[in-house]
């Protein structure tokens, strides 16, 4: 062998051994770079099933030819499924151990990953079947000629939240590493599993606001009824302030109060005294007897000092004549304001202490007449206290409000005090605010 033909071998040799790091670099950056990918494609999606959509057809552009995601997720079911040239479908079910375990709940229970070979002929459609759940993903991976599947549990947090299952025609798009597969799979589950968390989260948050939410107003005759809410956290939804109207037509009970404190737990206390006054009145509707049962029932139920601490406003309304006898019990609140039909303002005093603070408080009464056009308005300190640029909106300004709203609507009234308080306090920081006004108009249904 001549020197120029053995030093060309020489250099192929060379060039042959350098191309093996070089072709592993590459391998190993475009892994990197898929699982970088798969991770933000997961972790940008806040709903999860969009996020196993996005995430099967990522997989099916780059990597495989079918892709199944299933997340289990309290009692339902999540399921995220397409093949090449098919498409990616998601579903949400209810699922329930009934004795015969699927093939995907074998797969959870033994949390490992497995290489499944597919059998030919009439054996292979109950396998698939086992599977996948849908016809029509089953027709497809049948189409397609798939040989194996590769199943990986997705598991975070020490649990086993779901299971990826893969398929190609001929290996993977990226080796058939095992080691890529357990990082995909764990950076799948991490995603998938914040991904439930901040769902779960929205869901539990969403039940709460609608369970603790004012009720819809009722229609009773003779009456025009309106109310303002804004919370402190408007982030949240809920707050401390509570409004509530309920009974039969000829005798209303109407409460506005609030608790101590702000957000969710505010929320769940105000809950718990709405409830307690709706109990209380299946006994006796009267305002005193039922704020001196609630403030014992808070004081008992209190786990620390301090727990539960409430003001509020409890009126009975019951129709006599041509006009509404008004009953009033007041527990540490802002008195309530009679609005005259001819504009003159009286407040309405029945102080009394405030809930929660002492086991056996009592409570007065006051009594006034409701006649046609006159409207009664409750508001929580959050209105008087509202602090704008330089003091407080106040009782003055509270007044001012009001001035010439003698006669009009209920819902003129609210509408005038929230706007006024509204423009006061501009963008700043504010506690609950609650108002509710109640008007004694004939026409009213």
């Amino acid at each position: 062998m001549s020197i120029s033909v053995r030093e060309r071998h020489a250099r192929l040799l060379a060039d042959s051994r350098s191309s093996e790091p070089r072709a592993r670099l590459a391998q190993a950056v475009s892994r990197a770079e898929f699982l970088l990918r798969a991770s933000r494609t997961v972790s940008a999606v806040q709903n999860p099933q969009r996020a196993l959509e996005a995430l099967v057809a990522l997989l099916l552009d780059d990597l495989v030819d079918v892709a199944q995601v299933v997340v289990r997720s309290g009692p339902w079911q999540l399921t995220g499924v397409g093949t090449q040239g098919g498409q990616v479908r998601s579903s949400a079910s209810r699922w329930v151990v009934d004795g015969s375990p699927s093939a995907i709940d074998a797969i959870l229970r033994r949390g490992v990953p497995e290489e499944l070979a597919l059998p030919d002929g009439a054996a292979r459609q109950p396998v698939l079947r086992s599977l996948f759940d849908e016809d029509e993903a089953v027709a497809e991976i049948d189409a397609l000629g798939v040989e194996q599947l590769t199943t990986l549990p997705l598991t975070a947090r020490g649990r086993t939240l779901g299971v990826l299952v893969l398929g190609r025609r001929r290996g993977f798009g990226f080796g058939d590493s095992q080691s890529f597969l357990d990082d995909l799979a764990e950076r799948v589950a991490v995603g998938l599993d914040a991904t439930l968390v901040v769902a779960e989260s929205r869901y539990v948050a969403g039940v709460l606001r609608r369970s603790l939410a004012p009720d819809e107003l009722p229609t009773v005759p003779d009456l025009d009824l309106a109310t303002f809410y804004r919370v402190a956290h408007e982030s949240e939804d809920v707050g401390g302030d509570f409004l509530d109207v309920h009974g039969p037509d000829d005798d209303v009970l109407v409460l506005c109060g609030d608790v101590a404190g702000k957000g969710v737990e505010a929320a769940v206390h105000a809950k718990r005294i709405r409830n307690a006054v709706r109990t209380a009145a299946f006994v006796d509707r009267r305002p005193s007897w039922i704020l001196a049962l609630v403030n014992r029932v808070v004081v008992a139920e209190a786990a620390v000092e301090d727990e539960g601490l409430a003001t509020a406003t409890c009126i009975r309304l019951r129709h006599v004549g041509d006009a509404f006898e008004v009953e009033v019990a007041n527990a540490g609140h802002p008195p309530a304001l009679l609005l005259r039909a001819d504009g003159s303002i009286e407040e309405v005093n029945a102080a009394g202490i405030a809930i929660g603070l002492l086991e056996d408080s009592q409570y007065a009464e006051a009594a006034v007449r409701l006649a046609p056009g006159d409207t009664l308005l409750m508001h929580t300190d959050g209105v008087t206290e509202a602090r704008g640029a330089d003091d407080m909106f106040g009782e003055e300004r509270l007044h001012r409000a009001l001035a010439g709203m003698g006669g009009m609507p209920a819902r003129t009234v609210v509408d005038a005090v929230a706007i006024a308080v509204t423009e006061h306090l501009g963008d700043r920081p504010h506690d609950d605010i609650a108002l509710v006004a109640v008007q004694h108009r004939p026409d009213a249904r």
